[in-house]
């Protein structure tokens, strides 16, 4: 479960990195200020004390790699700790590596399925409608949508795979089948 919760955190991070680097681009992608309605807003001359909106993009840029580093690994080593537990008896049960993997697709597919809805909901009213009109920026939706849809299909793709594949007999199958012949 703990490699479920270290890949969320890392795409969380993934997803946060991306909406700092869209309000890069434009601060109005990424954070809502009721000055800034397009590709206008500058960057701070040199001197100028930074703006709200910079200390934003900042903090979100640090949460963003925090998340990341942390749930990469927190993934890692749980992976390495589940394949070292594996080996020994009973370490390795189909509902377990199976339910893991089954349970890491729906999570990302529940975030990424609505993360792209909202995201292109949000973008198209931005661009559409206008940003002095919608003022909701989409920088953060967007951004979990890039980090999520691609785990959610690689994630699936894993699943079939698994799924398609015939499980290894376990030596207490074994017996359980030779016993009943």
């Amino acid at each position: 479960m703990l490699v479920i919760v270290g890949v969320v955190m890392a795409l969380i991070g993934v997803g946060t990195i991306l909406k700092a680097g869209l309000g890069f681009i434009n601060f109005g992608y990424s954070y809502f200020d009721p000055n800034v309605y397009g590709p206008t807003n500058a960057v701070p001359a040199p001197g100028e004390p930074p703006s709200y909106l910079d200390a934003q993009r900042g903090q979100d840029l640090v949460l963003g790699i925090t998340l990341l580093v942390i749930g990469v690994l927190v993934a890692v080593g749980h992976h390495y700790l589940a394949r070292a537990v594996s080996h020994m008896a009973g370490g390795s049960p189909a509902w377990v590596t199976r339910g893991a993997l089954l349970a890491l697709t729906v999570v990302t597919a529940i975030a990424g399925i609505w993360s792209a809805a909202i995201g292109l909901n949000e973008m198209l009213g931005y661009f559409i409608i206008g940003p002095s009109r919608s003022q909701q920026p989409w920088g953060e939706s967007v951004g979990m949508a890039i980090a999520f849809v691609p785990a959610w299909i690689y994630a699936m793709t894993r699943l079939v795979q698994d799924l398609r594949r015939p499980r290894a007999a376990t030596p207490s199958s074994a017996l359980t089948a030779e016993g009943s012949a």
